[in-house]
């Protein structure tokens, strides 16, 4: 038995950034807020940022700027729950659009037929580090003068024709969590990308005061001791804890970003440019693998866009393939949008999951790339995959962290 057990999403903290979380949250450090909203605006090209506690915190804030209580929004049938648990809390209704399982990207058609039904805003969201075709979601907007609320919690730093995610829509969503690649522990972001829409933002975002946020640093501080594929098994061994599972939090109010977190991830987005590097690096080395294997196809990106791989995603193809969990190896998510329970009340008549939603449900499985990632690590994947040889390209000892 090996002791090596995979994390799924490996998000850098450095001592340094605890250390600094815990000076902002006892008022002896330098607060951050402004330090990351000015950096936020520079990568996003956002004309405003408002620091939220969470990701779902970020896009309540956006639907509420954009949606009437009891208007419609429009979302993707499959992706994170957090999505019925923001649109729960801000009080709309729920239209649906198919995916387009290769790329994981809206079908177009699908979403215009949404559109056509009638829609209030469109959200996007970016799955796994996957750039969805924004821009394409854009023009079908435009046509009917419908606001676009740009999801990129699950970014990763993904770019769509040069732009980051999360900068594609009018209102853009990033989240901070502790599994999103760039993480202060907790904490969100929304970015105002059209300006006309920035006082209505801004209403909708009265946050209040910044907490000192000193919980935030608790389960933080595990993470940065026990994320490591050589201590990795003992907290993954522990079912209450439900790592790397689905589970949903029902929504709360929105409230500011604490000092500690802003702390924290003003740390990690100097960090995330290496990290990024490294996730694409051994992304590749995986699709090599996945295509020489046969039993799996590699989802691929849209034109224009250059994924941040916060995991690398595959089809199954074989009827026999099961997840690996010590290799990091998962299923996607469980459930289509339609088959949440909280959503449910809010799915407007007629409102289901398309094939393309359904395919990801029963057929995605996602793999780590992070920069825990080593060589041996990929061999593992590889023949979990099903390929006989490594590429020979695949030379990642550089840059491996064990």
């Amino acid at each position: 038995m090996t002791w090596r057990w995979q994390p799924p999403v490996h998000s850098p903290v450095s001592l340094g950034s605890l250390l600094a979380g815990v000076g902002a949250s006892t008022g002896f450090g330098h607060p951050r807020h402004d330090d990351v909203a000015a950096t936020l605006r520079g990568l996003f090209g956002a004309q405003a940022v408002h620091l939220t506690d969470s990701g779902t915190s970020a896009l309540i804030v956006a639907i509420r700027a954009l949606v009437r209580p009891g208007g419609t929004i429009a979302l993707p049938a499959y992706g994170c729950i957090d999505l019925s648990g923001a649109a729960l809390f801000a009080g709309v209704r729920v239209r649906l659009y198919d995916l387009d399982p290769a790329t994981l990207s809206p079908d177009l058609e699908s979403l215009r037929r949404t559109v056509e039904r009638g829609v209030d805003a469109i959200v996007v969201a970016h799955l796994y580090g996957y750039p969805a075709d924004a821009a394409a979601v854009g023009a079908i907007a435009a046509e009917y003068g419908v606001p676009v609320i740009d999801d990129a919690a699950q970014g990763a730093g993904s770019t769509l024709n040069g732009v980051r995610t999360g900068g594609l829509g009018d209102v853009g969503v990033l989240s901070f969590g502790r599994g999103k690649g760039t993480t202060g522990g907790s904490g969100g972001a929304a970015l105002v990308q059209n300006a006309r829409l920035g006082s209505r933002v801004a209403l909708a975002a009265s946050l209040g005061a910044p907490p000192r946020g000193v919980g935030t640093l608790v389960p933080l501080a595990a993470q940065w001791m026990l994320a490591r594929p050589t201590l990795y098994r003992m907290p993954a061994s522990i079912p209450a804890l439900k790592l790397g599972e689905m589970v949903y939090h029902p929504a709360h109010e929105p409230r500011a970003l604490s000092r500690a977190a802003a702390a924290v991830v003003h740390g990690a987005l100097l960090r995330d440019p290496d990290e990024v590097h490294a996730r694409r690096e051994r992304a590749e080395q995986l699709r090599v693998l996945a295509v020489e294997a046969r039993r799996f196809r590699p989802v691929r990106s849209v034109s224009g866009g250059q994924p941040g791989y916060l995991r690398f995603a595959v089809l199954g193809v074989a009827s026999d393939v099961e997840p690996a969990p010590h290799l990091g190896a998962l299923r996607g998510y469980p459930l289509t949008l339609d088959q949440h329970a909280p959503l449910r009340d809010l799915l407007l008549p007629g409102e289901t999951a398309g094939a393309g939603a359904r395919t990801l449900r029963d057929h995605l499985f996602t793999l780590p790339t992070h920069s825990h990632v080593t060589s041996r690590d990929l061999d593992r994947s590889g023949r979990w995959l099903g390929a006989q040889r490594r590429p020979h390209h695949a030379t990642i000892s550089a840059s491996e962290i064990a």
